[in-house]
């Protein structure tokens, strides 16, 4: 007998911790079917909206500028190959005779030279350094852009999914309230309803209408948004029941776990450095070679040539302090990155306590929205029962639909708020690409 009652406590428990787990696993998931859209279709038509908007294309060119500033970096390393036509002609000459000196004959010469830089003060190293830097974060950003356009197509196809549910079912109240506008002047006139529960009656019906037509507009303002993002008309395609997984707070404020913008302001503290590098290299001693080739007068039938060259060295002596102050800038630069990386783990930080903090609200207040909602509908579904019998109150079924919409809205509300919740966590923990199954 008590292992019969210890397997059917086990069995009530875990049936209740698979409906608890069923409730936490998907968004939308406490409303009806027909109103969700199949979640693959849903994913699609993220995936295909963002990789069109102008931000994702401004973000691969960036990448690709960046690319490109990185192919000139390296190849600073090069010789630089130059070819020189010098054509020198007397426009006017006013000079003595015997000024030997001063007296030049006319040229036109040919000139092919080569510099080849041998040390440049780490300016090279430090540049192709700092480009590749640049590249890691361009990438960075890329994906960011990405994951936050996931973001913002999911609001704005969520509210327009939301506020076409809430103004259809709106429409469908003051659809079948208008029948009782009739009936309670009938019985007015019968002299069944008092004043007073005239007076009532038309305040509830007047707040019904005065809301939807609030409804309808926000349905008009969110499918205009929709369709200027979407490039088409919203068609009442249903609601995203999409996976929720971020309801511990190892998975929502977990700072080990990486983050856009942590890891683009650690790669600007090295770019920093790597430009003050630069900085100090303009005044160090600097090595190179170079050669000449000239051919004289290539014009005529002469020859005459020469080939000049060697080695060259640049040491900077004396700036006057400008050295010195464009390196102190450098540095400060540098402490200056430093201090924006702290602030953007603190508002790392922030930002993930805030969504786990409003995922936590919205997942308790979801039970106690769905179970009010069912309660409210099912009480005016009683009321409507009871139409024919005298103890039938309209007034009593115009409270019951009142309080019927406005707990449906805070429940798909909520819903929504839940979905924004998870998916912006997974944004700060570089995971939502991932689930809309984008690799970039």
């Amino acid at each position: 007998m008590k292992k019969s009652f210890f397997y059917i406590t086990f069995i009530i428990f875990m049936s209740h911790a698979i409906v608890i787990g069923e409730e936490i696993s998907k968004s939308f998931s406490g409303l009806d079917n027909n109103v969700i859209i199949d979640n693959e279709v849903f994913v699609d038509k993220i995936k295909a909206i963002i990789l069109s908007q102008p931000e994702f294309s401004e973000a691969i060119a960036f990448k690709n500028q960046n690319n490109a500033d990185r192919n000139y970096a390296s190849r600073l390393r090069f010789p630089t190959l130059n070819l020189q036509v010098i054509n020198d002609r007397t426009m006017s000459r006013e000079i003595e005779a015997n000024a030997l000196r001063k007296t030049r004959d006319d040229t036109f010469d040919g000139v092919i030279s080569i510099d080849q830089t041998i040390y440049k003060g780490n300016e090279i190293r430090s540049k192709i350094k700092s480009a590749n830097l640049k590249i890691k974060n361009a990438s960075i950003k890329l994906n960011q852009t990405a994951s936050l356009l996931i973001i913002t197509a999911t609001e704005i196809y969520v509210n327009a999914a939301i506020n076409d549910l809430l103004a259809a079912h709106s429409e469908g109240l003051v659809k079948d309230f208008e029948k009782y506008r009739e009936i309670a002047k009938k019985r007015f006139n019968a002299g069944v309803v008092e004043n007073t529960e005239m007076a009532i009656i038309n305040i509830r019906l007047s707040e019904i209408e005065t809301k939807n037509a609030l409804l309808q507009a926000r349905k008009i303002e969110s499918a205009s948004v929709y369709e200027a993002f979407f490039n088409e008309k919203y068609n009442n395609s249903g609601l995203p029941e999409i996976e929720l997984i971020n309801f511990s707070p190892e998975s929502s404020i977990n700072s080990n776990v990486n983050n856009y913008d942590e890891r683009i302001s650690k790669n600007e503290i090295e770019i920093t450095k790597a430009n003050l590098e630069i900085t100090k290299s303009q005044y160090r001693p600097q090595l190179g070679f170079s050669a000449r080739y000239t051919r004289y007068d290539i014009d005529a039938e002469n020859i005459d040539n020469d080939l000049r060259g060697g080695f060259y060295l640049k040491f900077p002596f004396f700036s006057f302090g400008r050295g010195s102050a464009e390196v102190a800038s450098a540095r400060s630069k540098i402490d200056q990155a430093r201090s924006q990386l702290d602030k953007t783990r603190r508002d790392v930080k922030y930002t993930k306590a805030t969504n786990y903090g409003s995922s936590l609200g919205s997942l308790q207040a979801r039970k106690k929205l769905l179970e009010s909602f069912n309660n409210v509908k099912l009480q005016r579904e009683t009321f409507l029962y009871r139409m024919e019998s005298s103890s039938f109150s309209i007034s009593a079924v115009l409270e019951a639909a009142i309080r019927e919409l406005a707990i449906y809205e805070q429940l798909i509300l909520n819903e929504k708020e839940l979905l924004m919740s998870d998916l912006k966590t997974s944004h700060m923990n570089e995971r939502l690409l991932q689930r809309f199954f984008i690799v970039l």
